[in-house]
């Protein structure tokens, strides 16, 4: 079916909406219908996750962006289907034993579910975050939890997935890295970037051979420059106003394989190792928010190349000044991975006069 059309049900009126939907065929009406849900969630995480015009510039923080994804209208009714069929045994009582365990063992504050509509699907984004560190305590519940768990996984990454494509379209910095930042965490069943019993867990994850490894950890350092594109000195920032600026960003691997050495098969048709995302933030005065300019993946196809590089342009300001870049580069994929550097540029008035 053309997208044209299903974007131009957006925009009639419902009457209008339900006589085009009544004139298709049952298929069509079913695809027309998956689509429309699937945009109510997307919608559901623009407004979840709006940044607060009161401090645009907070960090938005995993609970924020878990509760988002435990709301969404269309992962809750499909969940409920789980809820229906496991629900007497997933009760109130499991799922507050489970919600203590959680704040126990730290991974919640308590009370911090207590006003999320969507209390239970939460619960469960938790515990497949915490599950695998807590195999003693898994063994304790009933097995149908780890079913539930399990569906839940499995849509949330689904909604993250095109979550990290929604959130650079708003410009949202810190809501764009916080995505970033739980989708590692929940592709790998772990609770933390920092934590070094995560950390080792996720250096076993890579080794193993049935995920593609064995694989190391990354080791990465960042650099980004700021010139105008068409410029020939490496060092100079300043850009003409009109002009395009171009910053590269460098990443070193400093866990680089030597040439030669055997390489694993990748884990995926595309040749693809390693993955990294690098968001370009222009930082603004105070008062005014910050905007993500870009976000641009970093793939990595040999694992001997130390270093990858990407190269952003952009349109500079009109106004003649000092602006501000921050540059992050983070993964989807691997937990621990998140680096910043910073650069700058000048734009300067065009001293050519005007022929007259």
């Amino acid at each position: 079916m053309d997208p044209r059309i299903i974007e131009a049900m957006q925009h009639m009126t419902p009457e209008k909406a339900k006589e085009m939907l009544e004139q298709m065929s049952p298929e069509e009406r079913q695809r027309v219908e998956q689509v429309q849900k699937g945009m109510a969630d997307l919608q559901h995480l623009v407004v979840a996750l709006k940044p607060d015009s009161a401090d645009p510039d907070a960090s938005a923080s995993n609970l924020t962006i878990v509760k988002a994804l435990a709301g969404a209208p269309m992962l809750c009714e499909r969940m409920q289907q789980g809820w229906d069929k496991f629900g007497e045994t997933v009760d109130d009582a499991v799922l507050e034993r489970l919600e203590k365990a959680l704040v126990e063992m730290g991974a919640l504050e308590e009370g911090a579910l207590s006003e999320c509509a969507a209390r239970k699907n939460a619960l469960l984004l938790y515990w497949h975050m915490n599950r695998s560190a807590h195999e003693e305590l898994a063994a304790t519940f009933p097995t149908e939890l780890d079913a539930m768990r399990s569906g839940m996984n499995q849509l949330a990454t689904q909604l993250l997935v095109k979550a990290q494509m929604l959130m650079p379209q708003q410009r949202w910095v810190q809501q764009t890295l916080a995505v970033a930042r739980v989708s590692a965490l929940v592709a790998n069943g772990l609770a933390s970037h920092t934590d070094p019993a995560a950390l080792a867990a996720m250096a076993k994850i890579l080794e193993d051979p049935d995920a593609g490894g064995p694989l190391p950890m990354p080791k990465l350092t960042v650099s980004a420059a700021a010139k105008a594109r068409n410029g020939t000195n490496e060092e100079d920032s300043e850009v003409t106003a009109g002009q395009q600026v171009l910053v590269t960003i460098t990443v070193t691997r400093e866990h680089a394989a030597s040439p030669g050495d055997a390489a694993p098969q990748a884990p995926n048709p595309q040749g693809i190792y390693e993955a990294y995302w690098v968001y370009l933030e222009g930082l603004k005065p105070e008062g005014t928010p910050n905007s993500l300019i870009t976000a641009q993946p970093m793939p990595v196809k040999d694992l001997s190349q130390r270093e990858i590089k990407a190269e952003i342009p952009f349109q500079s300001p009109p106004a003649p000044g000092k602006y501000d870049l921050k540059v992050h580069v983070l993964s989807t994929s691997v937990i621990g991975v998140e680096l910043s550097a910073l650069c700058d540029f000048t734009v300067v008035e065009d001293d050519v006069p005007e022929l007259e």
